[in-house]
């Protein structure tokens, strides 16, 4: 059922550094919405954030539960540990809202599923975090890739490797986030690469994990740590094989000494191929006329020839739920998909721990 054009009434729970720098202002810069609870377990984290975005007159909750009794709401983004995504997303769905849930979407598939099979009880929106898609060059390789210009995309890339860039606050380090790197970055390049090729039939993975980086504090942009503290992988690296025969090999470290990118994609098909390179900028590849081309798109320019105009991310991210709610239809990053990068990242993990690869049904 279509929705009219009320301003929807929205609540976030957790409110950590995701909060403070992606909901809270991507929620802020929506008209069509409006932020009336703040929760955490830690009241005096939601507390601040209402504070620093100017937030009065607003619910401030320690449990979610006695939020979801007590305010009314349209739309709950959940920004927690992702251990909690499934939990609170069912809890949410259930209560009667449509939930933005942060990536990655869980820990397992079998959690994904019982979040999808919670929104479609309840007849309501579920969209992940994912809003990396949202980039002008993301959009753009989605486009090429749309219109066939790269041919049969049979090898690609995900990138989600930092040179020293180590979160080190909240749980990233103690595992109870239920990973390291691989549970962090490298859903964000293993989710662009899936989408850009259109592609989630996943046949196997082979992957390694390494620990390898945890007593070198030394140089990492978001201050040191102490070894004790580093609990997780600081890198991963796994060969993921398609049903269709396409090979994805992805990368994915918090540091290495390795100068390479963050959150990309490299994308091979048999009539070119296309990166993104030099944060901002697409690359594409092949032969002409019987002459090797590189094509460098200049991303600056106003009316680049978008399917979707590009807008900020994070208030991309806020509209798109919004407008798949008003218009009764699918939201834009589909909890189906998001269930393929967890499945892929759960099978990483079986495969690390056993040495041997693993096929998924």
């Amino acid at each position: 059922m279509k929705e009219d054009k009320k301003v929807f009434e929205v609540a976030v729970i957790g409110c950590g550094w995701i909060a403070e720098d992606k909901h809270l202002p991507g929620l802020m810069a929506n008209p069509d919405v409006r932020i009336v609870a703040l929760c955490d377990i830690d009241e005096a984290r939601a507390v601040r954030l209402a504070e620093l975005f100017g937030l009065k007159d607003i619910g401030i909750y320690g449990d979610y539960k006695k939020m979801l009794a007590e305010v009314r709401t349209d739309i709950i983004h959940i920004a927690t540990p992702n251990p909690l995504h499934c939990e609170m997303t069912a809890a949410a769905l259930e209560a009667g809202n449509h939930v933005l849930c942060e990536k990655p979407m869980a820990t397992t598939k079998a959690e994904c599923e019982a979040m999808i099979g919670a929104a479609k009880k309840a007849d309501k929106k579920l969209t992940i975090g994912y809003q990396w898609r949202y980039r002008p060059e993301a959009l753009y390789i989605k486009e090429l890739c749309e219109k066939g210009e790269l041919g049969d995309i049979y090898y690609a890339k995900a990138h989600a490797a930092r040179y020293r860039a180590v979160p080190k606050w909240g749980e990233y380090l103690s595992g109870k986030n239920g990973g390291g790197v691989l549970i962090d970055g490298a859903p964000h390049a293993l989710d662009l690469t899936l989408w850009a090729m259109n592609n989630y039939e996943p046949l196997s993975v082979k992957a390694h994990t390494y620990r390898k980086m945890s007593g070198k504090p030394e140089g990492n942009i978001w201050g040191e740590w102490q070894e004790e503290e580093f609990q997780v992988e600081d890198s991963g690296f796994a060969i993921i094989t398609m049903k269709n025969g396409a090979t994805i090999y992805l990368e994915a470290a918090w540091l290495i000494n390795m100068l390479s990118g963050d959150m990309k994609t490299t994308l091979c098909g048999t009539e070119a191929g296309v990166d993104m390179f030099n944060q901002g900028g697409v690359r594409i590849n092949g032969v002409k006329n019987g002459k090797p081309y590189v094509l460098e798109p200049d991303m600056g320019v106003p009316g680049a020839p978008f399917s979707i105009k590009p807008v900020p991310p994070m208030l991309r991210e806020s509209r798109e739920l919004v407008k798949a709610i008003r218009e009764d239809v699918e939201p834009f990053i589909k909890p189906e998909e998001a269930m393929v990068v967890t499945q892929i990242i759960e099978g990483i993990y079986q495969s690390a721990k056993t040495g041997k690869e693993v096929f998924f049904e």
